[in-house]
């Protein structure tokens, strides 16, 4: 007995530090991208590429992903043998989604050209479409265990990705950028599905199987959690469009970008270990205290990053090609953002946590649809009349109540299990 369990820890643990060398080896070449993105665009493309980025909210409402629900059925489907069957309707929901973006975008370029920016923004829609299509596999092979593969493909793909952005040396272009980025999460997703193909033989189930598959899995768990994660999305990008809606300058929304791509960057590594929890609670042994732990490390590397920045932010804004009249303002908005940005990573494995043990439904009525409609009132308020500045302060001012509803209902379920 004592063996198995030693066993079973192990390969948790060997998984663990794959997802780490995955998370750190990806983010790296992403850190990379973004810096070449942000260093190499004018000041008007870097502009729209925030406000494009910021509208990518309405479009993650209407495309949902079910895929989710492996998260919670995983253990289950796989054990009544229903997990191939599933897998197979998630992509073929994915595919039909797809077309959706490809056939909407050509209808824009022919009636309004290729530098309008709906197409832009159908375009980076379409690319989140092809990095979720992907994302099936990497679940799957993430919950059997297997994150070795896993992280050597994400290393190796965005290296290539990174290879290719130093394209934008040659021409600055956005457009260059998007068809880069466009192509790029095209073959990734497509060599996903070759993979996890061959890994569990996936089923040519009916349509009215991929229809019941998608509405089970939407109606117990994906639709609360994507809505929820459609929200978070306004929460954390619409500041931008409420400064374009209030017309401050392109100067002013250039820098914002720069200083909320940046900030986001501080989302990566507790993203990791969020992304571990249903890892950890589908074991049968000590998950609670699996958990503490992993709740514990994400406290310490968030507080630590938040310290990063507040030593070495000027630094960081030179490096990202901010101008030197622009870096106390960068320091200065960066730090309020990060102040945000602290509050909520130190919450994340508690907000997936809910998500599983508790009701994604409540997670969502309770913490997800008040802080979106505090965002809506906040943020255009605080624009119009503090510009930048009032942007950073109400995301300040959203992460820290996001943060404590989570951390009340973690309390309240935590009580109902003890």
């Amino acid at each position: 007995m004592a063996v198995s369990i030693s066993n079973k820890v192990l390969n948790l643990r060997s998984a663990f530090s794959y997802s780490a060398v995955e998370s750190i080896g990806s983010r790296i070449f992403d850190f990379a991208t973004l810096w070449i993105v942000l260093n190499i665009l004018n000041t008007d493309d870097l502009a729209k590429f925030g406000i494009v980025t910021s509208t990518l909210f309405f479009f993650n409402l209407v495309f949902f992903s079910p895929e989710t629900a492996l998260f919670r059925y995983y253990k289950e489907w796989k054990e009544n043998g229903r997990l191939n069957g599933c897998l197979s309707s998630y992509y073929k929901f994915s595919l039909i989604k797809l077309m959706v973006h490809y056939i909407s975008a050509l209808i824009v370029f022919l009636y309004f050209g290729y530098e309008h920016w709906f197409l832009y923004a159908i375009i980076f829609s379409a690319i989140t479409q092809h990095i979720q299509c992907a994302e099936i596999s990497r679940i799957y092979l993430r919950l059997s265990l297997r994150q070795n593969f896993v992280a050597k493909f994400e290393i190796v793909s965005k290296l290539i990705l990174l290879v290719l952005c130093l394209l934008l040396f040659y021409k600055s272009s956005l457009i260059l950028y998007f068809c880069i980025y466009f192509l790029w999460s095209f073959f990734v997703a497509l060599l996903w599905l070759i993979k996890i193909n061959g890994s569990c033989n996936l089923e040519n189930n009916s349509l009215s199987e991929v229809k019941g598959d998608i509405i089970f899995s939407l109606i117990n768990f994906s639709f609360w959690t994507h809505v929820s994660g459609g929200l978070i999305y306004f929460i954390y990008n619409s500041n931008i469009l409420f400064l374009n809606y209030n017309s401050s300058s392109i100067e002013d929304i250039a820098l914002y970008t720069t200083v909320s791509k940046v900030a986001n960057l501080f989302f990566v590594i507790p993203m990791f270990f969020q992304s571990f929890v249903p890892v950890v609670l589908s074991c049968d042994e000590y998950s609670s205290s699996k958990f503490n732990k992993l709740l514990l490390a994400c406290s310490f590397i968030s507080i630590g990053q938040f310290l990063f920045f507040i030593l070495f932010g000027r630094y960081l804004g030179v490096f990202f090609g901010v101008d030197k009249l622009n870096v106390t303002s960068f320091y200065e908005l960066g730090s309020i953002l990060s102040f945000g940005v602290l509050l909520l990573n130190l919450t994340r494995p508690i907000s997936t946590y809910l998500l599983i043990k508790a009701s994604p439904k409540n997670v969502m009525i309770f913490v997800y649809i008040p802080a979106s409609v505090s965002a809506l009132i906040i943020y255009n308020i605080a624009t119009s009349k503090y510009a930048s500045l009032g942007a950073a302060l109400a995301s300040a001012i959203i992460y820290s109540y996001m943060a404590l509803s989570l951390c009340i209902m973690f309390y309240h379920q935590r009580r109902k299990i003890l």
